[in-house]
């Protein structure tokens, strides 16, 4: 547990002094929101389910910006074998690295929605728990989806091409129905309503952090 903590803040540390993944990923969400925004036209009431949508596609958009240097980083100067010869188990290192992209997303989020809320419109006081669940639900499933497959095309000379055309087709069904629960929320639906579609997002997260935990250490030896 101490091996994945060092390398958490390791990255977080190398993040804060080169930031360039996170400013991306703010940079990219902010501007799919406003072109979005450009395109309604003045005065018209974006409905809950469109708003939803914009919201996620901005995030999971920006979101794939930072996942290449996931793992791109561990290969400059073949750190990554130095990881691979110390006592450090690659479950470890996957956690660790699921954990740092949890962290990027989050603070990228923490900028995007505010933004979203200003341009289209906010929500009942009272729906904003069940929001801060979903998005922490959503969070996680990508955060464990993006892990795996960055670390499956960071030995690819290509990978930050390689990454969208393999994440996003797998991310699809969570993304959708995260839009589905989050539109839900904005109309201020009751959580029953809605509850069954959290466990479909909660067993998502689940198996594949659990795929991550199995597979991850024979992906990054090949």
């Amino acid at each position: 547990m101490n091996g994945l903590w060092l390398i958490v803040t390791k990255d977080l540390r190398a993040e804060l002094r080169r930031p360039e993944s996170l400013i991306s990923m703010i940079f990219f969400g902010f501007l799919l929101l406003v072109v979005l925004n450009l395109a309604i036209p003045l005065g018209t009431e974006v409905a809950p389910e469109t708003g939803a949508g914009i919201l996620w596609v901005a995030i999971t958009f920006a979101f794939v910006l930072g996942l290449a240097r996931t793992m791109s980083r561990e290969k400059e100067n073949r750190c990554l074998e130095g990881l691979l010869l110390s006592p450090l188990a690659a479950e470890s290192l996957f956690g660790a690295k699921m954990v740092v992209n949890l962290v990027l997303l989050l603070v990228a989020e923490l900028s995007i929605i505010p933004l979203f809320f200003i341009l289209y419109g906010d929500i009942p006081l009272h729906s904003l728990p069940m929001l801060i669940v979903v998005v922490l639900m959503a969070n996680t499933g990508l955060a464990a989806t993006g892990t795996l497959f960055s670390a499956i095309t960071a030995g690819t000379s290509r990978n930050e091409a390689l990454l969208p055309l393999l994440f996003y087709p797998v991310v699809i069904p969570l993304v959708s129905i995260t839009v589905k629960v989050t539109g839900m929320i904005f109309l201020g639906a009751a959580v029953a309503e809605y509850e069954s579609w959290l466990y479909v997002m909660a067993a998502y997260g689940l198996i594949f952090t659990g795929l991550g935990v199995l597979l991850f250490g024979q992906i990054i030896t090949e």
